[in-house]
């Protein structure tokens, strides 16, 4: 329980009240206890020419003397500095029991019970500048912990419960991803998981302005003198890329600049932009940050899963709400390269993991 005390503050003066400071009183009482000014000075803490300086002052602003220095025969108070010296037993016998019932008072008054801690949510999810925005947003009203891994990194870590949320995407068709689906339904199959669709992008290959070097499609990625700069491995977005240059049949040794890794997608971007690299494969969003030309590959959905707990539960009804605000949705207008129009929504394992027949319709990608 909160404890608090309430002390009586003392003021002297002639011409205006001055407080009077606990060091004075300390050396004063000191002064009455050992009749040396020497040892009261060292007693309290302070060195010989503070003490006296100390003395001096307040002997000025009380107009009276405190205590008289007598050469052999040590130092005494004088009656005025007596009285000083003992004002705190004099205020005590006075107004003591009075000061403790408000003291007590005083500590009720001010022990108002501190709300318990909101639960730390920690959240590992595939890279997205759309989730930064979301987890500013909501950065005053719920404790998350973001962490940036690749997609299947950041199941393996819900798996393993050294997370409680995973953002992780998947593009449209998932069988775009070729023989990495299974990997999907490894750590999703069989998991007492909830799922949030959170937002749909748009992935494709990101160029210098005005497309210079006419690139058009996946496949002149192989073309001889292009420079291309990658996203690390394990990344949702370079898995998503070997699955559609494996299917092209285009090897990533033909490809100059396969090797390289950039963990963001700004990075990426911003390799195209200052001309080290003429293109790269990312999220229309970076492109349209660095003012780059965008080439559309795929698109693609952003999925986040939630352990069956309650804060889990919780954290992801929380991420739902601040996505379906008008608010965000002009943020995401704003960053450019993000459906809007859909607004997220829950969604079973199947429709994750499986084309749906109602969309068979739709490209899948573009080559």
């Amino acid at each position: 329980m909160l404890k608090a005390r309430l002390d009586p503050g003392i003021r002297l003066g002639r011409d205006a009240l001055h407080p009077v400071p606990r060091e004075l009183l300390d050396l004063l009482q000191r002064i009455r206890k050992h009749g040396s000014f020497g040892d009261a000075a060292r007693e309290a803490g302070l060195s010989h020419r503070r003490a006296l300086a100390l003395i001096k002052t307040w002997e000025t602003l009380a107009g009276r003397r405190l205590a008289v220095r007598t050469r052999g025969q040590g130092c005494t108070l004088t009656a005025f500095g007596v009285k000083l010296a003992g004002i705190e037993e004099w205020l005590h016998a006075r107004v003591g029991a009075q000061f403790g019932q408000i003291s007590l008072e005083l500590a009720s008054h001010l022990d108002e019970a501190e709300p318990p801690p909101a639960p730390r949510i920690r959240l590992h999810a595939s890279h997205d500048l759309a989730v930064l925005k979301l987890h500013e947003r909501l950065a005053g009203h719920l404790a998350i912990e973001l962490r940036f891994l690749g997609g299947l990194d950041s199941l393996d870590a819900l798996g393993r419960g050294e997370c409680d949320l995973a953002g992780f995407h998947v593009p449209d068709p998932p069988s775009l991803l070729g023989a990495l689906l299974p990997e999907y339904r490894r750590r999703l199959e069989g998991r007492d998981y909830r799922y949030l669709r959170l937002l749909s992008r748009h992935q494709g290959l990101m160029v210098a302005h005005g497309n210079p070097k006419r690139i058009r499609s996946l496949a002149d990625l192989a073309r001889p003198g292009l420079r291309f700069v990658n996203r690390e491995r394990g990344s949702g977005t370079r898995l998503l890329l070997d699955a559609l240059i494996a299917d092209l049949g285009v090897a990533c040794e033909a490809i100059e600049g396969y090797a390289s890794a950039e963990v963001t997608h700004m990075a990426t971007a911003a390799k195209v932009r200052s001309g080290t690299a003429d293109l790269a494969f990312g999220i229309e969003a970076a492109a349209r940050a660095h003012d780059l030309d965008f080439i559309p590959v795929a698109d693609e959905h952003y999925y986040v899963a939630a352990a069956a707990t309650r804060p889990s539960g919780e954290a992801l009804n929380a991420l739902a709400r601040a996505a379906d605000t008008v608010q965000f949705r002009r943020v995401l207008s704003r960053i450019g390269g993000y459906d809007v129009a859909r607004a997220p929504s829950r969604a079973p394992l199947a429709r994750i993991l499986t084309d749906p027949q109602a969309r068979s319709g739709r490209r899948s990608a573009r080559t």
